[in-house]
């Protein structure tokens, strides 16, 4: 009788001790205007339009629910997707997004660089030792729109970006997860060609660098910024990505 409540003991006490692999995963989303978003929320499901219980999401300074604002990036189907790979542990997001800019105003010495590191301060109390697991970029196409002496410039400063940051953040082994642009113009044609394969090439010059395909997201009418759908897909093959290297 001694043996039959030995494993109903133990599933007893399983099932009332906290998952002891829990964790606080601290991922930051940056970049311009496709991190920011110009998704339209009215066009979300109604399953997008609430916060994950083990979802936090801090923009512009603060804490707010995902979804809260008339437009979306891809951190809505991001959040989701992990929220549901990673159920015991919190999803802690930051987003920094600036709207049409250049890879030059996010290096270190800069105010958008900097900004970001205030909004990590922001989501994580000052006695913590929270370190990043992941970054999230989408940016580019201002820089692809430059001229080709501009654009040629884009892969040492990804560099530069990548590198201090993870210094800053104390996470040298932090994932790095950006997004291809892709874009279409004809009078750009060689800077677009240039920056699309210098972020081709980053997978290979910094360690635990992914980049996600954006080639067929859906689009709004000015070619450059993903609709709802786009969005969200978005999101998701960041999640995709990001779940491959944590599982």
């Amino acid at each position: 009788m001694r043996f039959f409540w030995m494993p109903l003991l133990a599933l007893l006490l399983l099932a009332q001790t906290p998952a002891i692999w829990a964790k606080d995963r601290l991922i930051l989303l940056a970049g311009q205007s496709n991190m920011m978003g110009r998704g339209k929320v009215s066009e979300l499901p109604a399953t997008y339009k609430t916060t994950p219980a083990n979802v936090k999401y801090f923009y512009q300074g603060r804490e707010h629910p995902l979804a809260k604002f008339a437009w979306f990036g891809p951190e809505v189907s991001f959040a989701h997707e992990v929220a549901r790979a990673f159920p015991n542990d919190t999803i802690i997001l930051v987003k920094q997004a600036a709207s049409g800019s250049l890879i030059q105003q996010w290096q270190p010495d800069q105010a958008l660089y900097k900004a970001l590191l205030r909004q990590v301060g922001f989501a994580t109390p000052k006695d913590t030792t929270l370190q990043a697991d992941a970054i999230l970029w989408m940016q580019g196409e201002s820089d692809a729109q430059e001229s080709i002496g501009v654009a040629q410039q884009y892969g040492k400063r990804l560099t530069t970006l990548v590198t201090q940051l993870r210094t800053d953040l104390a996470a040298p082994n932090s994932l790095f997860i950006y997004g291809q642009i892709n874009l279409e113009h004809e009078k750009h044609a060689e800077s677009i060609a240039a920056v699309r394969s210098q972020q081709q090439a980053a997978q290979q010059q910094l360690p635990r660098a992914l980049m996600v395909s954006s080639d067929g997201l859906g689009k709004q009418i000015d070619g450059i910024h993903y609709d709802a759908a786009g969005q969200m897909e978005l999101g998701k093959r960041f999640a995709k990505a990001y779940i491959q290297q944590m599982k």
